[in-house]
């Protein structure tokens, strides 16, 4: 059940399928223009700490890296993508699993009551890719993210 999947945040994206997405527009609908939203990774609130998961966000950085490097290799092959947005900024309340799922390039403490916001890695990942900075080769090309 998809549904089911989503709430428990047992959901399986692979990035390798942007590729093949983009290629299928291009050679079957006339190429297109293509704007990604909402692309992001979700993880669980665990028992660490802040700055442990300030520090400790790898795999969100992998998963953004991934799709950028998926998304730069369509477009080289042709694919009129224009643009890419990460879901989400900030952690927020989702529909289907409230508070349960962390989307966010920032945190935010639930447990603070004046909901602290603070930048994780994939942050300061992302605002150096957009300013200038180079992608490293697709950490794992065929692999799927289950998050």
């Amino acid at each position: 059940d998809p549904a089911a999947d989503i709430t428990t945040g047992e959901v399986e994206t692979a990035p390798w399928s942007l590729r093949k997405l983009l290629e299928h527009l291009k050679l079957n609908y006339g190429n297109p223009t293509v704007w990604i939203h909402e692309n992001g990774y979700a993880d669980a609130p665990g028992t660490r700490s802040k700055a442990e998961e300030e520090e400790d966000d790898e795999d969100r950085v992998e998963f953004l890296q991934d799709y950028m490097e998926t998304l730069y290799l369509s477009i080289r092959n042709g694919s009129n993508a224009r643009g890419y947005f990460v879901w989400s900024f900030l952690d927020v309340f989702e529909f289907l699993v409230g508070y349960r799922l962390r989307f966010g390039l920032c945190g935010v403490d639930m447990g603070d009551a004046a909901r602290t916001r603070y930048l994780r890695s994939s942050a300061r990942w992302y605002s150096g890719f957009l300013g200038g900075g180079e992608l490293r080769p697709a950490a794992r090309p065929q692999k799927s993210y289950v998050q």
